[in-house]
């Protein structure tokens, strides 16, 4: 299988005040946290898995951090137009991929082991679509994957509308990997300090 692991990261931060993937968590910005984390998974599957990793931004640091890292980096030169627009410039790079996986960057807490045993499931299970999903209600987060079947539905979406749109159309054909620990879903839209967070819990 060859997936595509892109990381959006492409956003303009409005409800946190300022770039919040430059924010600082355990001493390294936000953003390094999730791409060092992509970065993993892609090793840590090697063996079953062709993976590469992609990340859709529009700021310098970002880019040049990637380059330096040997990540493929595509600019987003519309943010203002909303996640879709990330998302699909993910995808014309990837129309060949069997699946697609979009990884947000502000979810310091989310574990690469997670996200590892999330794709293995998601595989077994036959499904089209996958996401985790923790806590009594089942309420649903990022990291969503997609197989090659849903690509036209999210090229066909706009503004600040991600993949979770095409998820409450197909539920049938969504497989919900049950998260234990909630805080892996929690993203930070309000600097961390507010919210009493300094640190991450594990790797």
């Amino acid at each position: 299988m060859n997936i595509a692991l892109i990381m959006l990261a492409a956003g303009n931060s409005r409800r946190f005040g300022s770039n919040k993937l430059l924010f600082p968590v355990d001493g390294r910005p936000m953003y390094q946290i999730t791409l060092d984390r992509l970065k993993q998974i892609k090793a840590d599957l090697s063996q079953e898995f062709e993976c590469k990793v992609i990340v859709v931004t529009q700021y310098e640091e970002i880019r040049k951090y990637a380059s330096e890292e040997e990540i493929q980096v595509l600019i987003n030169p519309h943010p203002e137009e909303g996640i879709s627009s990330s998302i699909q410039i993910g995808l014309r790079e990837n129309q060949d991929a069997d699946a697609c996986l979009f990884a947000v960057s502000d979810q310091p807490w989310m574990t690469a082991r997670t996200i590892e045993n999330m794709i293995r499931a998601f595989f077994r299970s036959g499904k089209g679509i996958g996401c985790p999903a923790s806590g009594q209600e089942g309420q649903t987060g990022n990291p969503c994957i997609f197989r090659k079947t849903y690509y036209r539905e999210l090229m066909e979406l706009e503004g600040d509308t991600g993949g979770k749109k095409v998820i409450r159309q197909h539920l049938d054909d969504t497989f919900v990997y049950e998260l234990k620990d909630e805080k892996q879903l929690e993203d930070v839209d309000v600097p961390l300090m507010e919210k009493g967070c300094y640190e991450r819990n594990g790797q």
